[in-house]
């Protein structure tokens, strides 16, 4: 029985950190967009000047921050439902509370693509957001995030023992 508690309150408290990314996007609009053209532009890349993906037209970078930020709703508010549902199956049976996991594993699982696989994947290792003096930042922050919605999400698929 801790573990639903567990898996409920984690799942939780990883949508929380998902909305308030996605919420002070939405506030600081016109910086997030600056940010997105200052990290595709290939400037400040001087330990590696040569970057293989090449400086997006405006309207992709568009389409990566809608991209981004619908992946961060869909881990907070989906992550926010799929608590509640773990907690309302707390003392349900077994199959019951495998059934009712669905939405948490499709939060936590929006979450690890956004921030592994969006920012790790494309910006860090495509646009190499390592080396610009303002991406330390979102590197070590989606290498951190990433992983604590991976191990929510592991956690989460793990069954109960029957015991």
């Amino acid at each position: 029985m801790v573990d639903r508690y567990l898996k409920s309150a984690i799942v939780a408290s990883v949508a929380l950190m998902a909305l308030m990314y996605v919420a002070h996007n939405f506030a600081n609009l016109q910086q997030a967009y600056d940010f997105f053209i200052y990290s595709t532009s290939h400037t400040d890349q001087e330990a590696y000047p040569v970057t293989l993906l090449p400086v997006p037209p405006k309207f992709l970078i568009v389409v990566g921050m809608v991209l981004v930020f619908s992946l961060e709703l869909v881990a907070g508010l989906g992550g926010l439902f799929g608590a509640w549902k773990l907690w309302s199956l707390r003392s349900a049976d077994a199959a019951s509370f495998e059934t009712g996991k669905k939405w948490a594993k499709i939060a936590m699982g929006a979450a690890v693509v956004n921030w592994w696989g969006l920012f790790q994947g494309v910006a860090v290792a495509g646009y190499q957001l390592w080396q610009m003096p303002l991406g330390q930042g979102p590197f070590d922050g989606s290498w951190v995030y990433g992983g604590m919605a991976m191990m929510t999400l592991i956690y989460v698929s793990m069954r109960e023992p029957s015991a």
